[in-house]
């Protein structure tokens, strides 16, 4: 090898030796210590510093329940604006999500950025000590109740529980319109619960008081309800016309599938229910900059709407127009990390009354 082609190669190799070495030292600062120090700046400073701070770090790391295939469109929408960056995503329905994250944190394995998942399960995120504070300016934007004003969580986008019924068995005008109708005689033997939704216990205790609440769900299992758990499964099975009517499923998750031709109706009763895809940033994520660019752009105004429009979730940003308008709704009850420590207990209680298997 020629002496010119020798040192041309250790430049190289120094050089290249050198980029593992500048990614450390940006990784070095903490998140809050980057939070701390954008704090005071406006909006285009913060995020030019975010965004020059991110592209050294070069990726971020999401784990969340959103789909893949509705991740990736998002994920396009983002590096459309941000380019040189990629978005590494761990999905995985809720239990999945948080094993991971609380396993690799026992571990000493800080691998994740930022969190999306059920609030009445985040709360075990919180309880770890594993979340960054972080407060997004505008958050009164936000609907009461839809994110932490100490910044802990946010709603990154959210479901609302419906009644849903088969069109083909009911018309727009037949299907019930409010909890107490569903105690009418016409539909006993003819509707659908989800054994296991106890926060439907936690939202009538909250808007009628305890005993209304119990009292109602009494009465309501007089009717001899028949139980699906999940979602899913009761849409499929009102989409069958084996029940025209299910109780409680979540409106925009049901509502894609009426898209795709399912004979499906929605009612959303009251108390309107509200359920958040809770969005935490984690305390040790390796690529703070990221994290928190990628918290700032999916609370914004340009993602919330396509994450509405486009994608057909609900939002609690006020003002923005839903793909399915039905559950364009102000919520009377949201589901939080406070019901989270609590769930099991309501949702053991809700079996017992209705008379769950």
């Amino acid at each position: 090898m020629r002496l010119g082609t020798k040192l041309l190669f250790a430049l190289v190799v120094s050089l290249a030796s050198l980029f593992p070495l500048a990614s450390s030292l940006v990784r070095a600062a903490t998140v809050a210590e980057v939070a701390a120090k954008i704090r005071s700046l406006k909006a285009p400073e913060r995020i030019a510093h975010l965004l020059k701070g991110a592209q050294a770090e070069g990726e971020l790391a999401y784990y969340g329940t959103l789909p893949i295939d509705e991740f990736l469109p998002l994920a396009r929408v983002y590096n459309s604006r941000y380019r040189a960056m990629a978005l590494n995503h761990y999905f995985s329905p809720r239990e999945g999500i948080l094993n991971r994250a609380l396993t690799e944190a026992r571990a000493g394995r800080h691998a994740v950025d930022v969190v999306q998942v059920d609030l009445s399960y985040g709360y075990q995120l919180l309880n770890a000590n594993l979340v960054q504070a972080y407060q997004i300016p505008g958050a009164a934007r936000y609907f009461d109740g839809t994110f932490d004003p100490a910044g802990n969580w946010h709603s990154m986008y959210s479901l609302t529980t419906a009644l849903i019924y088969n069109t083909q068995s009911l018309k727009p005008e037949q299907a019930p319109k409010s909890y107490d109708e569903l105690l009418s005689p016409m539909w006993k033997g003819k509707m659908l619960f989800d054994p296991e939704a106890g926060f439907i216990l936690a939202a009538l205790e909250e808007a009628w008081g305890r005993d209304k609440a119990v009292n109602y769900l009494t009465r309501l299992a007089k009717q001899d309800l028949s139980f699906r758990r999940g979602g899913t499964l009761t849409t499929q099975v009102v989409s069958s016309g084996e029940y025209p009517i299910g109780i409680a499923i979540n409106g925009e998750t049901s509502a894609a599938i009426r898209e795709k031709g399912a004979p499906l109706g929605f009612k959303v009763l009251a108390p309107a229910i509200v359920k958040p895809e809770g969005f935490f940033v984690m305390k040790n994520a390796p690529h703070p900059h990221a994290a928190l660019l990628f918290a700032e752009w999916v609370l914004s105004d340009e993602a919330q709407n396509f994450l509405a429009a486009t994608l057909g979730k609900g939002v609690a940003l006020k003002g923005v127009k839903s793909k399915f308008k039905e559950f364009q709704v102000k919520p009377d009850y949201v589901v939080n990390p406070k019901l989270g420590a609590n769930l099991t207990t309501y949702i053991q209680d809700f079996r017992k009354i209705v008379g769950a298997p």
